[in-house]
């Protein structure tokens, strides 16, 4: 099975790149993350063109902000979003995690919070996030 993920910071700006570049490479499950949509946004967006190229997806989004997905040739199941334990920053939970069984194969599409620098309050959610 082949496997690619890709930080692609807005993939409404790099849908003129991800559709040829699936067509042509036919990765077998993609993992994005900072798609910063809205699932709905997401779903509105890709899953006719994903549909076109074979591909099935389900995203977590947010909008404007974090926002992860999965698309897969080989099936999605057991979908979740989020983890048990996920911390949310400052009482807001935020769209980082997503998983999926892919033929078989657990899959993690994962946006780790920036820790910006040590000490802050980045800082500290970042370890909370990555120890949870």
């Amino acid at each position: 099975m082949r496997i690619a993920t890709w930080n692609v910071n807005s993939v409404k700006q790099r849908v003129p790149r991800l559709l040829p570049w699936l067509e042509q490479r036919r990765p077998d499950v993609v993992c994005l993350q900072e798609t910063k949509l809205t699932t709905e946004a997401f779903d509105t967006l890709l899953a006719a063109p994903l549909a076109d190229l074979g591909y099935e997806a389900v995203s977590h989004g947010q909008g404007q902000w974090n926002g992860v997905a999965l698309l897969s040739r080989v099936g999605l199941d057991d979908v979740e979003r989020g983890f048990p334990g996920q911390p949310d920053y400052d009482g807001r939970a935020e769209a980082r995690a997503i998983s999926a069984t892919c033929a078989g194969v657990r899959v993690h599409s994962l946006y780790v919070p920036n820790g910006r620098e040590p000490g802050s309050e980045h800082y500290a959610y970042k370890l909370a996030w990555l120890t949870a």
